[in-house]
């Protein structure tokens, strides 16, 4: 588990991708006003932060400068792909526990009894991610889906998108 876990490189995904989360959250929540879609806004999400991802883990994570543009199209491809696996997931989340089952997993948590006019929720920096039950659930659970996202991501970009060679690693070192 050691060799799988560079710590340093870590902690550049860790930052990429809190940011790309943000890109996410931002994106998702603000295309939320345009529609009554549920999986609209986390189409939208999906596609800013998967671009922003690329781009930041390519060059600030793992450091893959020296790839040419037919060989970084191929990653983009081979990116995409392993993020299609977390967008689905991320969709049947929404759908699953958002729009079909909402009802029932606000009531399940309790959500109904908080009082959402207290300064927290009523924030106006925070009412519109966590002002209603209905936004709350939605909340919690596409955190819940980032943070199954960001681990998936992370091993599927290190093995086999951004991999480098024992020649290069060698060295690197």
């Amino acid at each position: 588990m050691r060799n799988l876990i560079n710590r340093k490189e870590f902690l550049l995904y860790t930052i990429a991708g809190t940011t790309g989360t943000f890109i996410y959250f931002f994106a998702r929540f603000t295309s939320k006003g345009l529609t009554d879609s549920v999986l609209i806004p986390v189409i939208v999400g999906q596609i800013c932060a998967i671009v922003f991802s690329f781009f930041a883990n390519k060059f600030f994570v793992f450091k893959n400068t020296g790839t040419g543009f037919k060989k970084a199209c191929h990653q983009f491809f081979e990116f995409c792909i392993g993020r299609a696996l977390v967008f689905l997931l991320d969709l049947g989340i929404a759908f699953f526990f958002v729009d079909k089952y909402g009802r029932f997993w606000i009531n399940h948590l309790g959500l109904r009894y908080i009082n959402y006019q207290n300064a927290f929720f009523a924030n106006p920096m925070f009412a519109r991610f966590i002002g209603s039950e209905k936004l709350l659930n939605e909340f919690i659970f596409t955190v819940i889906s980032q943070v199954l996202a960001t681990i998936i991501n992370y091993f599927f970009s290190k093995k086999i998108v951004f991999k480098i060679q024992k020649s290069q690693e060698a060295i690197a070192s």
